[in-house]
């Protein structure tokens, strides 16, 4: 089998004698998930749907492979598009030929939907396992993205395009003004190629050609391809979604080596259009892709959408570049409409974030970043337990030897509410835990690891924390523990975290970036007064702390009036 699991993970579970197979399948690990669901945002009619869901049904009853049901289905499109015996498309099915042909149902292909671009696409979508497509990140773009995408190509000038990760060749379909033989593909799935080869046989009837679409890891070495002339060396146009998924937990995302070979493809002045997570705009861990854009390529248009993927959760952005020299200015496209960002902004970020404040919330973060002095990068940092089977090991009571363990949801602003699990701490018998001494220090701050917003709370019991929430004890000079928790819970830093990195994770590395100023002795001892007030119950002390920390970071009314707002 292969491994979907970090090798730390893999010893505990050979350890605990964990059947970890079945564990692959459950919880939010989706590289093992054996579901199905049906991308209803790469349709365009009920129809395609309907039809989709019944004959991917039909194949797993009759345990089909993809390829054999895809196969058939191709030649009954092929067949009613009146091609199907030309010899150029005869020369293509050859090749794809199953050992058993099938004969889908005789109902099924008197129902094929005539309106959908990629039918073809669309079942082989409704045929893989959720596992497979979390592996391989082969989530299909819909259609009306691709159209955005692809809407400032003009083919005029005998002008070339390549999807260097093709899929069933959407982005190939939606160039509605070029001729065949300017279109090139490349995609490592065998069957992904296939659909992508009769798709343009079908949206091109009246030619006779054969698809430049190749089976081959874009990737991996490709100079064959180069050097046999079957492809050109440089491209007016490349646009693609690359896969986002890695194909184990340890290895890191591939988008960067796709956007990186393709731009050395590109022709000067040629344009390339990549669909990205959103993170790649704030993730420290691609920090490199961030300097690469700024230092080589003339970035024109970032647009936000705010659709989702069928089965995936993360937002999406596109990037639209030329290779020309940087320009100091870029197009936002947003929900809102457009506006020209600076570039000059993301420089000054940390590790070049992405983020795009207004004129009057840049000065604000400037003026954050300007009295910092400290951070926490010295200080201990430490995950919440995970227990390899919280059904089984958790208690909704307290039973003999059990204790108390808090989840994120328990943890608000400065105090825990008290704990609903229990679990028999046996370190033994858990599947990841942090030291001994990071659980049971005297003083800790912990915090909820999903959450928009910073919330941080105080423990000095030596409590146990499921991997919901994680644990710092700061090092910072001049402040206590309860002062640095009344900076990370300030509306200042809520400010500056939220408009620098933003998301629903509170990350290590971002938390390291957040501006600590100097304080006196004084200062300090002030702050943690006020916090202690605060856990005993003086909750309207709150307002005066944050007026505090307004005034050490020398923030003026009409600051700190658009830092409440926001």
């Amino acid at each position: 089998m292969e491994t979907l699991i970090s090798p730390s993970t893999k010893r505990n579970w050979e350890r605990l004698g964990t059947d970890g197979a079945s564990r692959l399948t459950r919880r939010a690990n989706k590289t093992g998930s054996a579901k199905r669901f049906f991308p209803v945002e790469y349709a365009t009619s009920q129809n395609g749907i309907a039809f989709v869901q019944r004959l991917a049904e039909w194949s797993s009853e009759n345990g089909l492979e993809p390829g054999q049901m895809l196969y058939a289905v191709a030649e009954a499109l092929l067949d009613e598009r009146g091609i199907l015996h030309k010899p150029h498309v005869q020369e293509v099915l050859r090749e794809y030929a199953p050992k058993e042909a099938v004969c889908i149902p005789v109902s099924a292909e008197s129902l094929i939907p005539s309106v959908e671009r990629d039918l073809l696409g669309l079942l082989y979508q409704g045929m893989l396992l959720e596992g497979q497509k979390n592996r391989n990140g082969s989530y299909y773009t819909p259609p009306g993205i691709v159209s955005n995408m692809v809407a400032d190509f003009v083919f005029s000038e005998e002008q070339t395009f390549l999807d260097p990760c093709c899929g069933s060749g959407s982005f190939l379909l939606a160039l509605d003004s070029a001729e065949p033989r300017q279109l090139y593909g490349f995609d490592k799935d065998p069957i992904a190629v296939m659909i992508a080869k009769v798709n343009l046989l079908l949206k091109y009837p009246d030619h006779a050609f054969r698809p430049q679409i190749f089976c081959l890891d874009y990737l991996e070495d490709t100079s064959d391809v180069w050097k046999s002339g079957k492809c050109p060396p440089c491209y007016d146009y490349i646009a693609t979604n690359p896969p986002w998924g890695a194909s184990s937990f340890t290895s890191k995302e591939s988008f960067t080596g796709f956007f990186v070979k393709s731009f050395a493809q590109l022709k000067e002045g040629g344009m390339i259009r990549f669909l990205f997570p959103e993170a790649v705009l704030r993730v420290k861990a691609h920090r490199n892709l961030r300097n690469f854009l700024l230092d080589r390529c003339r970035m024109e248009r970032i647009t936000l959408y705010d659709d989702m993927f069928s089965g995936v959760t993360t937002g999406f952005i596109d990037i639209l570049c030329r290779r020309e020299a940087p320009a100091p200015r870029f197009c936002l496209c947003d929900r809102s409409g457009e506006r020209e960002i600076s570039q000059s902004v993301f420089r000054e970020m940390p590790n070049y974030v992405f983020c795009f404040p207004t004129a009057e919330a840049y000065q604000i973060l400037q003026k954050i970043r300007q009295m910092g002095r400290y951070d926490l990068s010295d200080s201990i940092w430490a995950l919440g337990i995970v227990t390899g089977d919280n059904k089984g090991k958790l208690k909704s009571r307290c039973e003999d030897g059990c204790e108390a363990i808090y989840t994120g949801k328990e943890i608000e602003r400065y105090i825990l509410k008290p704990a609903t699990k229990y679990l028999l701490y046996d370190r033994s018998q858990l599947q990841q835990v942090a030291r001994e001494e990071c659980y049971r220090a005297p003083e800790k701050l912990v915090y909820r690891f999903i959450s928009n917003r910073l919330i941080f709370a105080y423990d000095d019991s030596g409590g146990l924390f499921l991997n919901s929430a994680n644990l710092l004890i700061p090092r910072i000079p001049h402040m206590g523990i309860k002062t640095v928790m009344a900076f990370l819970n300030s509306d200042v830093f809520r400010f500056f975290y939220t408009q620098i990195f933003g998301g629903i994770k509170v990350l290590k590395g971002n938390l390291k970036e957040l501006p600590f100023p100097e304080i006196t002795e004084e200062q300090n001892l002030y702050l943690e007064q006020l916090t202690d007030r605060i856990l005993s119950g003086e909750a309207e002390l709150d307002r005066r702390l944050q007026e505090t920390i307004f005034s050490l970071y020398g923030l003026s009314e009409d600051q700190k009036r658009l830092i409440r707002e926001k």
